[in-house]
């Protein structure tokens, strides 16, 4: 930065010097110029004056009168002061040609002086004097003219010189101007440049600096170049680096001092305390005389006076629990004898009230020269309550919350722990035998949305509660979460034995609960599995205990299966089968079949029901009973549901424009449970038919007994959302369910389907004709549509068309096909579907 200055202040010293040495040659020559020119002046001067002399002296010359003497002095001093001003003159000027005028014209001023001495001198000659007189006149009227030429001339000079020199200051004025104001923007440049270079490492430096003393040591800064401001910033990066090794030093220094003074107040502490008694009591036993020292604070906390206790060491070791008193009597002896740096131990001592409290006793012998201990003092806290809570800790670990059953962890341990003894026992008892029941509540989901989640919990513990009340001593009650339960059961017979314990369990559970008010009934499915040697672990039990109650909940729930080995390959193969449902739901593999609907009284197709099929890329075309209970138990079946409706919507609308003879018919969807207690079905629904440009009444939702009655009043709110945006409600399977016919009325629905059952039943026995007319009767008494499923045969369709059934779908009338069948179809029949003829009445059906 150094070398920077000095350059800059050079370049400006230079710069400037310049421009005033070249202004000083200027005024130099001009000053010379100047003196030439004052001298000229004063040479003019001179000449004025000798021209002013000669004047005169002529003048005196020729006004001269008869008299001689007449104005002699004045001619005389004229002519003393020509001669001096020539000589003058002549002193001043060097260039060859005034020279020689100078000379010629003092010669002359010498003829004239000498004519003038003459003419003053002479005789009285009036002849002579006359010549004298006109010789002196002819000679100054020479010098006369003479001198007004060179006057003439000088002052052409004068003039030509002093323009010159006015050029030479103007030059010298702008030099100097120019040097002045280039000089001051030069220093400028230069003061901002070193500004530049000086204030911005230094701005780093102070903001650097100001960092480090607010603590941030290390701090560095980036500014790098090879001046002293460069050095300047490598030095402070190195002392701030060195200021924060040492501040972290220092740091963890005062640290570990802290943590040794902290340790040390903690020790001062503590002896305090132990000093004053007043949280521990303490103790003082003097070995060599075996007599200990008990504090107050040490016999109140156990409740007793200061006399109820005495200095013996074995009053002491009576009073401690004698599951403990050995334990810890072997720890004293160990810390007396030196192989154990202190004594602590937990252990149960007597309190006055008869009762043990938890009591920590922590002590210190004190050793002579030798090691050996002379005296040993310490104290003793009560933890009665951190060991009353650490048990609470360790049940609360182990137990189910909500319940108090033993949770999944303690059941997984027990159920541990018995396969261990059956396997270490085998050999001696090799017809040993139990049993894992895994329990699954049947409906709880309907129960606790329907009634509240506080019903439901009230509901898990009655049944727990049950559930106990109904083992053996010994067998193992467990929630392992949610509505599951699982047991344990000991010392079995047999199958047989197992079986009717479970069959038992079973009728118990059917009988109604009652909580809050509400009479609750519920089943449970339950999966059983037996011990074997091939068990090495319990999670194996527990799995197949679980694939068994599986099995029972695709069979109808409220019953119990044994788990069998193929079991569990249909619960593999179920496995794969959802992992394939799952890829099928991202690659949309499925595919629509619609089956049309005819009015049984004109033979006119009124619409068709939609039935999804799975298009499998191995097995081929999958029907829904076998995968649609998958969908809804893995909510797969809401995208899939969804995927049908607007499929169904779609079609619809090209079949539309398709067939104008056609523009009223309408597709039946069938709908999930899951799918139709979704809150928000109905927007969904509402998007689907805008996009599709279909209006709701075109598309009808085919729901089933069972899922109505899942939730009541839920189902009841969107079916009055669905019938206002103009879609039909069929109830669809009628006549199976247990409870529809007590509330069918105030279902909003506008048709019931009959089930096939019923329909195919009609001609094998009375009672099934019976319940086809029932339900026909009861449609017409409540103003509903009537459709028929599984019409096979002629005769079906003959005895429906007499009981006034609207309409009718089966194999007799079409099977569903897809689309492009159904086109064909539909272009084949054109307006006539049927060629049934009925009985007496001539029309074709």
């Amino acid at each position: 930065m150094k070398r920077k200055i000095i350059l800059y202040l050079l370049s400006l010293f230079f710069f400037f010097s310049a421009g005033a040495i070249t202004a000083s040659v200027y005024i130099q020559n001009t000053t010379l110029e100047l003196a030439r020119l004052i001298k000229l002046h004063q040479i003019e001067d001179l000449r004025q004056h000798l021209i002013m002399s000669i004047q005169t002296v002529q003048s005196d010359l020729y006004t001269v009168g008869t008299s001689m003497g007449k104005n002699l002095d004045s001619i005389v001093q004229n002519v003393s002061e020509l001669e001096k001003n020539a000589k003058n003159c002549l002193s001043c000027h060097h260039e060859p040609e005034i020279a020689k005028n100078l000379d010629d014209m003092l010669v002359l001023i010498n003829d004239y002086q000498g004519a003038l001495s003459q003419y003053i001198t002479a005789s009285a000659n009036f002849e002579r004097i006359d010549n004298l007189k006109f010789d002196a006149g002819r000679r100054g009227n020479l010098i006369l003219v003479i001198t007004e030429t060179m006057s003439v001339k000088a002052s052409e000079k004068l003039r030509s010189m002093t323009h010159s020199v006015m050029q030479k200051i103007t030059r010298a004025k702008i030099i100097l101007y120019l040097t002045i104001v280039l000089s001051l923007l030069l220093g400028v440049f230069i003061a901002a440049k070193l500004t530049m270079f000086i204030t911005k490492p230094v701005n780093e430096l102070v903001t650097a600096a100001r960092a480090v003393a607010m603590g941030e040591v290390g701090d560095t800064i980036s500014y790098q170049d090879k001046t002293e401001f460069g050095e300047l910033a490598d030095v402070f990066n190195r002392m701030s680096l060195s200021l924060e090794k040492g501040y972290t030093a220092l740091h963890d220094e005062i640290i570990e001092r802290k943590k040794t003074e902290e340790a040390l107040r903690q020790s001062e502490e503590r002896y305090a305390i132990a000093a004053r008694g007043a949280n521990d009591g303490l103790w003082d036993w003097n070995l060599g005389m075996n007599k200990v020292y008990f504090s107050d604070r040490w016999k109140s906390m156990l409740g007793y006076d200061e006399n109820d206790v005495g200095n013996n060491p074995e009053e002491w070791f009576n009073l401690v629990h004698p599951d403990d008193r050995k334990d810890f009597q072997v720890r004293v002896s160990a810390h007396i004898e030196g192989l154990t740096s202190h004594l602590e131990c937990e252990y149960r001592i007597l309190h006055k009230d008869g009762t043990y409290r938890w009591i920590l006793n922590r002590g210190l012998a004190v050793r002579d020269i030798g090691g050996k201990a002379y005296r040993m003092a310490g104290s003793q806290t009560d933890i009665t309550e951190r060991k009353i809570a650490e048990e609470q800790l360790i049940y609360d670990a182990f137990h189910d919350a909500l319940t108090g059953l033993p949770n999944r962890a303690l059941f997984m341990d027990r159920l541990q722990h018995r396969l261990r003894q059956a396997q270490k026992n085998s050999q001696r008892h090799p017809d040993y035998l139990f049993a894992v029941l895994f329990f699954d509540l049947d409906r709880f989901k309907v129960i606790n949305d329907s009634l509240g989640h506080i019903v439901g919990d009230h509901l898990l513990i009655a049944v727990s509660q049950r559930l106990t009340q109904l083992v053996r001593p010994g067998d193992t009650v467990a929630r392992l979460g949610g509505d599951e339960f699982a047991m344990i059961l000991e010392d079995l017979k047999d199958r047989e034995h197992v079986e009717q314990i479970t069959g038992r369990i079973e009728k118990d559970l059917a009988l109604p609960f009652y909580i809050d008010g509400n009479e609750i009934f519920t089943t449970a499915s339950i999966g059983i599995s037996l011990s074997s040697p091939d068990y090495d672990r319990p999670e194996e039990m527990v799995r197949d205990a679980d694939i068994a109650m599986y099995q029972v909940k695709s069979r109808g729930k409220a019953n119990h299966e044994v788990f069998e080995a193929g079991m569990y390959t249909s619960t593999v193969a179920r496995l794969h089968l959802e992992t394939d449902l799952r890829k099928a739901v991202e690659h949309q593999e499925f595919v629509m079949h619609y089956q049309p609907i005819m009015e049984l009284s004109s033979d006119r197709l009124i619409g068709f029901e939609a039935l999804v099929r799975w298009n499998h890329p191995q097995r081929g075309l999958i029907y829904p009973m076998d995968f649609i209970p998958l969908a809804e138990e893995t909510g797969l079946i809401i995208q899939i549901g969804e995927w049908i409706i607007n499929e169904s919507c779609r079609q619809l609308s090209a079949w539309r424009t398709q067939y104008e003879d056609y523009s009223n018919l309408k597709v039946s969807v069938n709908i999930s449970s899951r799918q139709f207690l979704q809150h928000d079905l109905p927007d969904k629904i509402m998007s689907i038919l805008g996009r599709n440009n279909i209006e709701g009444k075109s598309i009808t939702l085919e729901i089933t007994e069972s899922m109505l009655m899942e939730n009541f009043d839920a189902a009841i709110a969107v079916l009055n959302r669905l019938q206002a945006i103009g879609m039909h409600i069929h109830l669809d399977d009628f006549g199976t369910g247990y409870s529809s016919l007590s509330y069918i009325h105030r279902f909003p629905v506008n048709a019931l389907k009959i089930d096939r059952s019923f329909i195919e039943k009609m001609h094998q026995d009375d009672e099934n004709m019976q319940i086809v007319k029932t339900i026909i009767a009861l449609a017409h008494n409540l103003n509903l549509d009537l459709i028929a499923e599984g019409l096979e045969t002629s005769e079906q369709v003959l005895q429906l068309k007499d009981l006034n059934c609207h309409y009718g779908q089966g194999f007799f009338l079409s099977r569903p096909m897809n689309a492009a069948a159904i086109e064909t179809w539909m272009g084949r029949k054109h307006a006539k579907f049927l060629s049934i003829k009925l009985p007496g009445s001539g029309n074709k059906a």
